[in-house]
């Protein structure tokens, strides 16, 4: 069920409607119903499914529990917990991925009739509610979950429906101390709706509008000018960025609707200074997950500069496989895992990087914004199920060729577009530079309003997916 589509809207105004007109002790039973109507619109089985991984989950989380709180030791459970989320993420999300790598390496075709006689599809928001269930597994272990958390509280907090799909991933203290007494102000109803407006208008309005100016350049790179292909890149970049951080707008929005404040997911990435700041900027809470849950149980910073940045290189791989089932995504992870390794070998050895004039720190960010598009070799072959490889021949070839490259309009287009997404990145960067429009909010909301329905009326056509809701 797309945020974008006349089903969900459906939905999310009864739940609107009930919600806010019935006492604070059954809004979460509210929640919960429209939660599971919203995954159950998806598929039964999946639903099914979905339920008895967080019954599993909940067993262990109130044996890991009972376990630190006399004393014993937890490592066992945690281990068994963890692996058992992994295999059925890996299971779900990897199966065909394995069995194609076996084939070609035994040449067998066993694996390759394993791959044609079994269809498996892939549960809605498996990787995000994974993560989750292994945080709240690792929060208990550690101890920063001390107190039993009720069934019901607990399969809320995993499918709360904005937040389901594509994230924020969420932590226990992002949401459960509101969970009975959700608030909802004047303010926080106006900042909901901008964030609604926001999103549908990165979603629908950029990127789905991008996305079909530049996907004839990655379907056929061999007839176009080595420039389109770089315009391509570019745009691509902007179009993940707002179908993304669009999303996450919209999550946002429709959270503080119903009376939580989940986190923010993109603040301006595409206006960082340098690859750490940009991974502090870029999908935040994939971000923070990898560093508390992955970097930091392998060693973190505490194996010297080499083994620091092993540590990283391997999270960020890892990190990159995460994305899906396709080496590629294993390549992204890498290009920006070796990026960041020569980034900290010029930091040990004290070169500044951080220039003080303002005409070099714009080039800094350009140049950041230059390696980041270029990733897309990378994920957009990962994203649209294709060989990386093959792509890059195919641009190599291009490089070379005295080929047309797109229409002055098309061309026109993807720069406004992505001209338009660095705009939204400056704003994004720093919300500082928003609250002087906050007085002007009575009149900014309608017509903000009004102008989205023009342009939706115009640019849309009912949206597509969001390019995350495959991971």
């Amino acid at each position: 069920m797309l945020f974008n589509s006349i089903p969900f809207l459906i939905l999310f105004f009864f739940t609107y409607i009930i919600y806010w007109n019935v006492e604070d002790k059954f809004k979460k039973y509210i929640l919960f119903l429209s939660s599971f109507l919203f995954y159950l619109y998806y598929d039964v089985l999946a639903t099914i499914h979905f339920f008895s991984v967080i019954s599993i989950n909940y067993y262990f989380s109130n044996l890991l529990l009972k376990k630190k709180q006399n004393g014993e030791n937890t490592n066992f459970v945690l281990g068994f917990i963890l692996v058992l989320n992994l295999i059925n993420l890996a299971f779900f999300k990897y199966f065909y991925f394995f069995l194609d790598s076996f084939y070609k390496l035994s040449n067998s075709n066993l694996f390759l009739d394993l791959s044609k006689e079994y269809n498996i599809i892939l549960p809605l928001a498996i990787s995000f509610y994974t993560f989750q269930l292994i945080a709240i597994q690792m929060d208990i272990h550690r101890e920063n979950v001390k107190e039993k958390i009720s069934f019901f509280d607990y399969t809320l907090f995993i499918i709360f429906f904005p937040q389901l799909i594509a994230g924020p991933i969420m932590r226990t203290f992002d949401f459960l101390p509101k969970i009975n007494s959700p608030i909802i102000t004047k303010d926080s109803m106006n900042q909901g709706i901008l964030f609604l407006l926001l999103g549908l208008f990165k979603k629908v309005v950029i990127a789905d509008n991008i996305g079909g100016l530049i996907n004839p350049i990655f379907f056929s790179p061999e007839k176009y000018h080595y420039t389109s292909i770089f315009l391509g890149f570019l745009g691509f970049a902007i179009q993940v960025y707002c179908d993304f951080s669009g999303y996450t707008d919209i999550a946002r929005g429709l959270a503080l609707l119903v009376g939580f404040d989940i986190p923010e997911n993109f603040k301006g990435p595409f206006y960082s200074a340098s690859f750490t700041e940009l991974w502090t900027r870029w999908h935040i809470t994939l971000s923070t997950w990898l560093r508390d849950y992955l970097y930091i149980p392998l060693g973190g910073n505490k194996k010297g500069f080499h083994g620091s940045n092993w540590n990283m290189f391997l999270t960020m791989v890892l990190g990159g496989f995460w994305h899906g089932s396709n080496l590629a995504f294993v390549f992204w992870g890498a290009y920006f895992g070796i990026l960041l390794w020569i980034e900290r070998i010029f930091q040990a050895k004290e070169i500044n990087l951080t220039p003080k004039n303002e005409f070099l720190k714009f080039f800094k960010r350009v140049l950041i914004f230059f390696f980041f598009s270029m990733s897309a070799i990378f994920f957009r072959s990962g994203s649209a199920g294709t060989d990386s490889i093959v792509l890059m021949k195919r641009l190599s070839y291009t490089f070379f060729s005295l080929n047309n490259g797109i229409t002055v309009g098309t061309r026109d287009q993807i720069i406004l577009y992505v001209l338009i997404g660095f705009l939204l990145n400056w704003l994004q960067y720093d919300y500082s530079k928003l609250i002087k429009f906050k007085k002007l909010e009575k009149v900014l909301i309608p017509i903000f309003s009004f102008v989205m329905f023009i342009l939706l009326a115009l640019f849309g056509d009912g949206g597509g997916d969001f390019i995350y809701f495959q991971f």
